[in-house]
């Protein structure tokens, strides 16, 4: 079976590409769309570099592949309608997940931003014509855009998602889909657990300068309470954000009781780690599924974690009695003065040792591609 892959330079592909060297019957081909001739993220050599989509795109339909691997929705819908081989869609959450003020209803609607964080990213309709697609929808009227959306998202049979809550979601607007159960996951040999017994006032915030992460709101929350902590915040991605950067830092900068600490360029996973390792404490502000390998490197080392009651990664993990925290309600500074309990912690670090057993999972997605032909 030959399978060819589509990506942008991005820092999960090598796993990916690892982890399909392991599949037997599986011939795969990873095209990656860049105007670069080096690649930033990928160390891998095994890929081929495209300029266009519609390269990729003409190689695939001309070099007998079965399947294609998309690593997101990175390609744009008029290029995927001329692709004529099935689509094995791996989802990483902004690409099923749309805010109420889009225009695009994609597979999961929900509003994506509190209010400090919405307005200070100017996150709204943006002309006259957007507001009346918007308030037509709610009445069932569907704008042609959206409807040649949802088309072509009916003629993909194959999705993964990070969280089966997900696909649960998303099943029920597109019963077609049938399950795709790729991750990216390493084969990483465990570590024993450890007891974390230390009580610190540092906070890890969100993973990346998307608005997602809802910062200024959560901030604000902490400024509100006067709760007297350090936070670190990862703003060193998306490229695309720099308006809403600025707007943070502004707003940072008028702080009192919070002191706040960017990590403001690309730095290795195990450097990365050494940072977040000193945080006690995690908030995780997102309402989309996001941020899960951050969420699952704490929980797997006794770190307390925090999210908004309304997210989706909230009520996955409580449906799994893993042990987290509601900012609404636990947020307040005598959180900080003891560590999670040991055996919630052992419990936590259970449940992601079982979640990311590599044996398991890529078991699971060889028997995928033993059967997919037989679907």
């Amino acid at each position: 079976m030959r399978i060819a892959h589509i990506s942008l330079d991005e820092k999960f592909i090598d796993c990916a590409i690892n982890q399909f060297s392991l599949l037997k019957g599986v011939d795969s081909v990873f095209c990656v769309k860049t105007e670069n001739s080096t690649l930033k993220y990928i160390k891998s050599p095994d890929v081929k570099l495209f300029q266009t989509f519609d390269e990729i795109v003409e190689f695939i339909n001309n070099d007998h592949f079965d399947y294609v691997v998309f690593h997101s929705f990175c390609i744009p819908q008029n290029k995927v309608e001329f692709l004529n081989v099935p689509i094995l869609w791996n989802s990483w959450g902004y690409d099923i997940y749309s805010d109420e003020s889009n225009i695009l209803a994609k597979p999961i609607t929900l509003s994506l931003y509190k209010p400090k964080t919405r307005a200070a990213a100017n996150i709204k309709p943006k002309t006259l014509h957007d507001r009346i697609v918007i308030l037509a929808r709610k009445f069932g009227i569907v704008s042609k855009r959206q409807k040649k959306y949802d088309a072509l998202i009916s003629k993909i049979p194959y999705l993964s998602v990070v969280l089966p809550i997900e696909f649960d979601y998303i099943h029920k607007k597109y019963p077609h889909f049938k399950y795709f159960p790729f991750r990216y996951i390493d084969p990483s040999e465990s570590i024993a657990f450890t007891p974390y017994t230390k009580a610190t006032t540092s906070i890890l915030l969100g993973n990346s300068v998307d608005p997602t992460n809802n910062h200024i709101d959560i901030l604000s929350i902490l400024e509100k309470r006067n709760i007297q902590c350090t936070v670190y915040i990862p703003i060193s991605y998306p490229s695309n954000q720099e308006t809403y950067k600025k707007a943070l830092k502004s707003f940072a900068a008028t702080l009192k009781t919070v002191k706040v600490r960017f990590l403001e360029d690309f730095i290795p996973k195990e450097e990365y780690f050494k940072i977040i390792d000193e945080c006690s404490v995690a908030i995780f502000g997102h309402i989309r599924q996001q941020a899960v390998g951050n969420i699952f490197r704490m929980l797997y080392t006794g770190k307390k974690i925090l999210m908004y009651k309304d997210s989706v990664g909230y009520n996955y993990f409580k449906q799994h009695n893993v042990k987290i925290f509601n900012i609404e309600d636990d947020l307040h500074q005598d959180f900080f003065e003891k560590p999670l309990d040991i055996e919630s912690q052992k419990a936590n670090y259970t449940f992601v040792l079982n979640d990311e057993n590599f044996e398991t999972y890529i078991k699971s997605l060889q028997g995928f591609f033993d059967n997919i032909t037989k679907v």
